[in-house]
Order: C-alpha cells, then sequence, then structure tokens
C-alpha cells in the first residue's frame, strides 16, 4: 500500500516582482533624464559660448572705437555687453585684458584676476586696454531630471575678445608708402602715417567726409609699380582685387614681392573701379624700403595696414595723367595728389578709419591704421 503525504502549499512572492519593476524602471527614466539632461546641457553649454563670444566682441568693438580716436567710457563698454547678454539670455562679469589677453587694473598694468578692473566699475577705459574677459551664465530648468532630484543646471562659459592693429585679412594687392612720395622725381615726401588727416564717416552711401587723396602708383628705380604679389601667382591681379585671399603676416614689418608692375596695374583698373564706395585694406611700407629695386621681382618691406574708401583707379600712358593731378571733382571737391604727382598710374580716395575683424597684433596703433577685432578664447 502507498500512503499519499500532503505537501504544504508553496508561497508566492506576489510583491518581489512590483519592487523589481518599479525599480527597473526608475534606472529607466534616469537613463533617459541622463541623455535627455545631457543633450540639453550640451546644448545650453554651446548657447552660452556664443552669447559670452559675441559680448566680448561687443566689449572689444567699444575698446576699438576708443583705439581710432572716438571717446567711450567703461559704461559704454558695460552696456555693450550687458545689450549683448541680456539678448542671449546670459548673467554676465567681466573685466579688462591687455592685447594679450591677460588682466590689468585701472593703471594698466597686469595683475593676477583678483585685481583686474571690473567692466562697469565706472571711470574711464584703463591705460593699455585692448580686450575684454566675459564669463557668462545660465540657469536652465530640467524635465526628466527632477524624477533624480535634479531640478536645474548652470551652463558657464569664458570668452576674451581683443581689439588692435590689423595684421591679417583680404588686401589689396597695393602697397602704399609711409610718407607717400611723388613721381616726379624730385623725390619730396607727403606727411608721415601718423599725421594724415584721416577722413570721418560719410552718411551711406556718400563717400566720407574730408579730403579725397590721389595717391600715385610709382615707377620706382627697379621698375616696380608699387603692385604687390600676394597669392604666388604673377600677372592675375585683376582676380586678386575680386577675389582676395585671407593672408595672415605673423608680425611686422615683413616682406612681400611684387607684381609684374606696370602691366598688371593695366589690369587691375577695372577690377579696382568695380570697388568704388568700398573700404580696402591696404599694406604700407616704411620709406628706406619703398623705393625697392628688382623690377618685376622687386621686394616690399612692409609696415603695417590702412584703410582706404576707393573713388577710383586709373592707369594712362600719359605721364601727366589728368586723372593723377589735383582737380576738382563733379561734387565740386577737390583731389589732392600726395606731395605732387607725376605718375601715369593712381588711386583716389580717402584715408579712413576702419574697424574689421581678423588678426590682431600688438605695439602702438597709428592714426591710419586699420584696427581688427579678435576673439582669442
Amino acid at each position: 500500500m502507498f500512503t499519499w503525504l500532503a505537501q504544504p502549499a508553496r508561497t508566492r512572492p506576489h510583491g518581489q516582482i512590483l519592487v523589481i519593476f518599479a525599480l527597473g524602471l526608475l534606472v529607466m527614466v534616469a537613463g533617459v533624464a541622463l541623455i535627455v539632461e545631457g543633450g540639453n546641457a550640451y546644448a545650453q553649454q554651446r548657447s552660452v559660448q556664443n552669447g559670452s563670444d559675441a559680448a566680448a566682441n561687443a566689449g572689444a568693438d567699444v575698446i576699438a572705437q576708443q583705439l581710432v580716436g572716438l571717446t567711450r567710457t567703461d559704461a559704454d563698454v558695460e552696456s555693450a555687453i550687458t545689450s549683448v547678454s541680456d539678448s542671449n539670455t546670459i548673467t554676465s562679469a567681466a573685466y579688462y585684458t591687455d592685447v594679450t589677453g591677460q588682466p590689468i587694473d585701472d593703471s594698466g598694468a597686469v595683475v593676477p584676476v583678483a585685481l583686474a578692473k571690473p567692466v562697469g566699475s565706472g571711470g574711464a577705459i584703463p591705460p593699455n586696454a585692448q580686450g575684454v574677459h566675459v564669463g557668462g551664465d545660465r540657469q536652465f530648468g530640467t524635465t526628466f531630471g527632477r524624477v533624480i532630484g535634479i531640478s536645474s543646471f548652470t551652463a558657464s562659459a569664458e570668452a576674451i575678445a581683443i581689439a588692435g592693429k590689423v595684421t591679417g585679412g583680404e588686401f589689396l594687392p597695393v602697397i602704399f608708402p609711409v610718407n607717400i612720395t611723388d613721381c616726379s622725381g624730385s623725390g619730396s615726401l607727403g606727411l608721415p602715417k601718423d599725421q594724415w588727416p584721416v577722413a570721418q564717416p560719410g552718411i551711406p552711401p556718400s563717400h566720407p567726409v574730408g579730403t579725397e587723396y590721389i595717391v600715385p602708383l610709382c615707377k620706382t628705380g627697379g621698375g616696380s609699380f608699387m603692385v604687390l604679389d600676394l597669392d604666388g601667382i604673377k600677372n592675375n591681379c585683376d582676380d586678386e582685387v575680386l577675389h582676395p585671399k585671407p593672408i595672415q603676416f605673423l608680425s611686422f614689418p615683413t616682406v612681400v614681392d611684387s607684381d609684374n608692375g606696370n602691366n598688371c596695374a593695366k589690369k587691375m583698373v577695372d577690377a579696382v573701379n568695380s570697388l568704388h564706395g568700398h573700404t580696402v585694406m591696404v599694406p604700407i611700407c616704411d620709406n628706406n624700403e619703398c623705393n625697392t629695386s628688382g623690377g618685376s621681382h622687386a621686394e616690399y618691406h612692409l609696415a603695417g595696414v590702412a584703410a582706404f574708401w576707393i573713388d577710383y583707379m586709373s592707369d594712362s600712358n600719359n605721364k601727366n595723367n589728368p586723372d593723377c593731378q589735383t582737380h576738382t571733382n563733379p561734387d565740386g571737391q577737390l583731389l589732392e595728389t600726395i606731395a605732387g604727382n607725376g605718375s601715369s598710374s593712381c588711386l583716389a580716395g580717402w584715408f579712413v578709419r576702419f574697424i574689421t575683424t581678423g588678426p590682431v597684433g600688438a605695439g602702438p596703433i597709428g592714426n591710419a591704421d586699420a584696427i581688427a577685432i579678435q576673439l582669442i578664447k
């Protein structure tokens, strides 16, 4: 006979599965939160960085305006930075720097960050100030992050923008002497660059307000016509005018090659005249190296960059080309040659104060130096 023994009933853990599901759901939500909030944080960080960059550029632009002779104060720098910061929904704090981005105090001396002059502290812009350091912040809320107890994050970014002498950019492939000389053989010199009467801006599309100059493209002793080869390709000066390649000079002075003289000047005329009403950057050479030798293989000693508002270019076989002589234009304005002129090729226009973006160099800024703004961090 078999005896059946009663087995105790098994107890099923009904509540454990629910706990495991809840924990799994929490882990899954946390994972989603990490992905979503991480992506949002990255987007916020990039936005804050862009806003800080723009705010720093705005502050440096005000400093550049002071460098070209306009009256600007700390309040103007603060207003520019605050306006851009507000438009980018960031809060910002800034201090002044020198041209290398180092913090400076009220006296313009390089100091630790803790002693730097804050933008918005009042008074004048410090001497030697050529830049601003901006720190931007933005607090933003989370969505899924609240499930794991994180309700907000803060995105932060820093930026430094400086202003100074142009050392690179897109240049007109000609060169002007610092003391612009005539081409008549007398050897007389005009005013040095820092004494050039620089024109004031006009109301577009009107030309600048001031003296319009006729600048000769002189034939030097070696046959060069102050036409530059900036792209390494000979006899393509018209293309260089219309499609200039960005160039970076490490420092001044530096040496640049000439192009093929008068032949190139003739090819440039239509291209340059198509730029009527535009401000171009023109390399300038120092006096000792402007009357160079070597003809088509000449070199020029580049000392800096000036800004020139183009009216016209003229080239003729007549050594007394009337377009390159002192005369009155249709507006009744007198165009003056630089210290007399016997050239058959010339550019007419106004020397202007000009602020652009691009590489910035150190050193004192002269009356007619072109100014650039550069973001260095």
